[in-house]
């Protein structure tokens, strides 16, 4: 299977540059001439492991695009700037953009960092549980074969208790670990974010279980 590339820029003209040059390196290319457009692509096709966007399109622009990204899936993204000024790249990054390059770009340049961004997430394996897999090298989750949307939270929180199946967390450990917090009194946060990623997980749902007065945990499935 083609590793997926979601292209967004509202230049039609060096979309087709990039995307046939993208794809004689053998990815798979999906346009979107602005930044709504790739948000639906991109929930649509959660299985896409790079997002490249321009800063300046219409509709949404590039910062809203990945700020609302962020809101469901943790893909790498790359944003392509005609700006040079700090301000920019600033606000990229704390929307979440990871790399930032600037236009007009140079070919050779621009395709290390899109093997690198690539590659971060290349070697880290496939974690299976059941009918349900967590691939770690796109940050998917697919239950019966079938990507799910889930959001950063959820993804962080099923990861956490992956990492120690059939064992139980607290909600204090989880909350320390997904949230960075300690504070007992969000812990009815958990159990809402619990409810809604079983729900997500369909048939895999009664993988995740609930030990009552201890916490959570996923089941290994075996």
């Amino acid at each position: 299977m083609k590793t997926k590339i979601i292209l967004a820029d509202d230049e039609e003209r060096w979309r087709l540059i990039v995307h046939d040059f993208l794809e004689n390196e053998g990815y798979q290319v999906l346009e979107a001439a602005n930044g709504q457009q790739a948000v639906s692509l991109l929930r649509s096709n959660p299985d896409t492991a790079l997002v490249i966007m321009d800063v300046m399109m219409p509709v949404m622009d590039g910062i809203a695009s990945c700020t609302e990204i962020r809101t469901f899936s943790r893909v790498p993204v790359l944003m392509v700037t005609a700006r040079e000024d700090e301000e920019t790249e600033i606000n990229g990054m704390r929307c979440g953009a990871d790399q930032f390059i600037s236009k007009p770009i140079k070919m050779r340049a621009f395709m290390e960092r899109v093997r690198a961004l690539l590659r971060r997430s290349e070697h880290r394996e496939t974690m299976t549980f059941g009918k349900l897999e967590i691939v770690l090298a796109s940050n998917t989750v697919l239950a019966d074969g079938v990507p799910l949307a889930l959001t950063p939270k959820e993804y962080d929180l099923l990861l956490f208790l992956a990492q120690t199946p059939d064992v139980v967390r607290s909600r204090e450990q989880i909350l320390h670990a997904v949230w960075n917090t300690d504070y007992y009194g969000d812990g009815r946060t958990v159990d809402t974010h619990v409810k809604n990623l079983r729900m997500k997980l369909g048939s895999c749902g009664s993988l995740l279980r609930t030990v009552r007065s201890r916490g959570y945990m996923l089941e290994s499935g075996k």
